[in-house]
């Protein structure tokens, strides 16, 4: 049997009344223009000093996010339900042309840790999708400014080995593979659901001086392994890629985690609207959760195109424990607080 084809899948998105809901058009221009993104991505270097004359790491990304950035708002104009786009670390929002009065806005990072490129490693890109409050009026930042939970779809892809999407819109989370010869996404990742019982978690160890008090708790009973209070050795993996690390997640299980660190002065927390908001919408359609550690992630109404925020996202009862010792802690029920990195055991436990 032929696998189910991305345009296939979109196709079938309509509802037993045959109401076009209008937003798989603009996740076809997604797509279209991941695959654009994706060949792009893979020349990398080549094509910066082809195109600035440097393939230094900086040019690199530079012209990669200028590319990606391009192919989306190419493949948006001719989709007159899709009103603008907030790109990520943009103040503004961009009007689609034609479109002034569409239904639909988006909000896209066009290539997540870009920087990751100058060790050859996997980068991606995060989006989602909203309905705007009233399409008669304006376009307006306000227009963007909603809680997740009025997400109508999201998604990301990874560009790595092969190039992956995967999405949801409302009913569950399928991943999609691009098929370089017949240049279309296929579905082979059908129903994701993150695993229970994983014993893996993610989370940069640098900022460990820096970490709340309920994830400094957390991370010690987790590398006190099989001798601690968890009673088995947990594997620990970061690399400084809230996308990365969502895929990994929902593939293979575990937390993944960046508090609030309170060094405003750096670039700390994930970016709500273009990150947060839509890996949270897939940790839930998958079974998982996504919280701050103090409130889940799509209740939280942005106040800025670039606000960030602390995400915990992953297997539901592990997001859940780290609620609750937020919880215990703003109660003082937890113990006295110090809890000794490397005290006990090495972080790393070897995976075979």
């Amino acid at each position: 049997m032929a696998a189910q084809t991305f345009t296939r899948y979109l196709l079938d998105l309509e509802d037993c009344s045959g109401r076009d809901h209008g937003y798989p058009h603009i996740l076809s221009a997604i797509a279209v223009s991941a695959k654009l993104t994706a060949a792009a991505v893979a020349r990398g270097p080549v094509l910066a000093e082809a195109t600035t004359g440097s393939r230094s790491a900086d040019a690199t990304a530079r012209e990669l996010r200028r590319r990606a950035t391009r192919m989306l708002l190419d493949q948006a104009a001719g989709t007159d339900l899709l009103a603008g786009i907030s790109f990520a670390g943009v103040p503004t929002v961009v009007p689609v042309e034609g479109s002034a009065h569409g239904r639909y806005i988006t909000v896209f990072e066009a290539l997540h840790g870009s920087m990751n490129l100058t060790e050859n490693q996997s980068v991606g890109l995060a989006f989602s999708v909203l309905e705007r409050p009233d399409p008669e009026l304006p376009l307006t930042v306000e227009d963007f400014l909603q809680p997740g939970s009025r997400q109508v779809c999201a998604g990301m892809a990874l560009y790595g080995p092969s190039t992956i999407l995967v999405l949801t819109t409302g009913d569950g989370v399928d991943g999609f593979t691009l098929d370089r010869d017949v240049g279309n996404f296929v579905l082979t990742h059908p129903r994701i659901r993150i695993p229970d019982g994983s014993h893996i978690f993610a989370i940069n160890s640098t900022d460990a001086p820096y970490w709340p008090t309920a994830v400094k708790r957390y991370v010690d009973e987790c590398v006190r392994g099989v001798e601690g209070p968890r009673g088995h050795d947990f594997v620990m993996r970061w690399n400084a890629s809230a996308v990365v690390g969502a895929f990994r997640t929902l593939i293979h299980g575990g937390v993944f985690i960046v508090p609030d660190t309170a060094r405003r002065e750096g670039r700390w927390g994930v970016p709500l609207l273009h990150n947060a908001a839509p890996l949270a919408f897939l940790m839930e359609q998958a079974g998982g959760a996504a919280s701050t550690g103090t409130r889940r992630v799509l209740d939280v109404t942005p106040r800025s195109l670039t606000e960030r925020v602390p995400v915990m996202f992953g297997a539901a009862d592990e997001v859940a424990r780290l609620e609750r010792y937020f919880a215990e802690h703003d109660e003082g029920l937890d113990a006295d607080g110090a809890y000794p990195l490397f005290g006990h055991r090495t972080l790393f436990v070897t995976q075979h």
